[in-house]
């Protein structure tokens, strides 16, 4: 939200609009990358196509790792396995908890229930944009690392996550150096796991009777998104979450199901009656919440990342530290996908300063 306008800011408002020199063609597919002598001269698309993604578009333009290429017939002129491998996305824990005795109007809930405070919120907004439309929502949340949700187990969750043997936990055919840059960064998630200072537990607060979403912030799975090999232009990628086969994660969303039961049971909020909903309160028992997150876990909270890593090459990595492709000339990898692990926050502005900072980079090579 523009605090000055109270208007809602994003990149159509914040970069588009103010931008006579940029040209944004709609509704239309880009279908590879012309490559000539390993240089980037320029890219062919056509219109009336759907939205394709970063990685796809890598792989059909012969740029990614030499077996996906060669199942989908495609021939090879820079073997990278890193892309499309590395997908990462925040998995939110579904938890629903009601505080029965929560009287306090208005509320958010009175702007569908109570006809009477939405119509004047509705007329203050036409009139001077104050009221409660002119909240930006989501904006109270809770972000906090393991040693405060988990301050008996988070040291053994680190060990665990150390000791594992990262092999099992990846696709049978990974590339060894996608997985030395998946070894390095567990080292560096058991150190983050051990850190106050990175968060890992998000909890949105609603101002309401009801509990928020929660979203696990730094999930340690990590998934594949290549082209379709039966239909490698046509087709849409084939996506694969791989959602929790990294057994740890499934011990840190324990943690974090249990932290929110104590934020609602130990704490002053035990005033206001609170129920416990989902996961059921006779649900308790370590496996037993396993259980019920491997059935209730969204995978996704629409941050998808890390399928064109900005890593070493030796480390799986697609782009380095200019964003440049490994392998050809003149090309960039400009979005989300570059981020190696996943900011611990929402990935909008955190795509708006890479695009930024890849214009001055841009500029100045000329």
């Amino acid at each position: 939200m523009d605090p000055d306008k109270v208007e809602r800011s994003y990149a159509r408002t914040g970069h588009y609009n103010n931008r006579a020199d940029l040209q944004v063609i709609t509704e239309s597919k880009v279908t590879g990358i012309l490559i000539e002598d390993g240089v980037a001269t320029g890219v062919s698309f056509r219109e009336n196509g759907s939205s394709i993604f970063t990685h796809a578009l890598l792989q059909q333009s012969g740029i990614g790792p030499g077996t996906v290429l060669k199942k989908a017939g495609i021939e090879m002129l820079v073997d990278l396995p890193g892309v499309g491998q590395n997908f990462q996305d925040h998995p939110v824990v579904f938890t629903n908890f009601v505080l029965q005795n929560f009287t306090v109007h208005p509320n958010p809930a009175d702007m569908f229930s109570n006809r009477n405070f939405s119509s004047w919120a509705q007329e203050v907004w036409r009139e001077n944009k104050t009221g409660p439309y002119s909240l930006g929502v989501g904006n109270a949340a809770a972000w906090l690392g393991m040693p405060v949700i988990a301050p008996d187990t988070f040291e053994e969750i680190a060990s665990r996550l150390e000791a594992l043997d990262y092999a099992t936990v990846l696709p049978t055919d990974v590339h060894s150096t996608v997985m030395a840059g998946y070894e390095a960064q567990m080292k560096h998630m058991a150190a983050a796991i051990r850190s106050k200072n990175t968060a890992f537990y998000n909890h949105v607060l609603t101002g309401g009777a009801t509990s928020g979403t929660i979203v696990d912030l730094h999930p340690l799975s990590r998934g594949t998104v290549n082209i379709d090999p039966q239909s490698p232009f046509e087709g849409e990628p084939v996506v694969d979450y791989r959602a929790l086969s990294n057994p740890v994660d499934l011990d840190i969303m324990v943690e974090i199901v249990r932290f929110t039961r104590r934020y609602y049971f130990d704490t002053r909020l035990k005033e206001l009656g609170p129920r416990q909903i989902q996961p059921s309160d006779d649900v308790d028992e370590t496996e037993y919440l396993k259980d019920y997150l491997r059935q209730s876990v969204s995978p996704s909270y629409f941050h998808p990342v890390g399928t064109c890593a900005m890593m070493p090459r030796d480390l799986g990595g697609v782009v380095d530290e200019q964003l440049k492709v490994y392998g050809i000339k003149q090309l960039r990898v400009v979005d989300a996908s570059i981020m190696p692990v996943l900011v611990g926050a929402n990935t909008c502005q955190t795509t708006y300063a890479i695009a930024e900072k890849a214009a001055d980079m841009i500029k100045a090579d000329g």
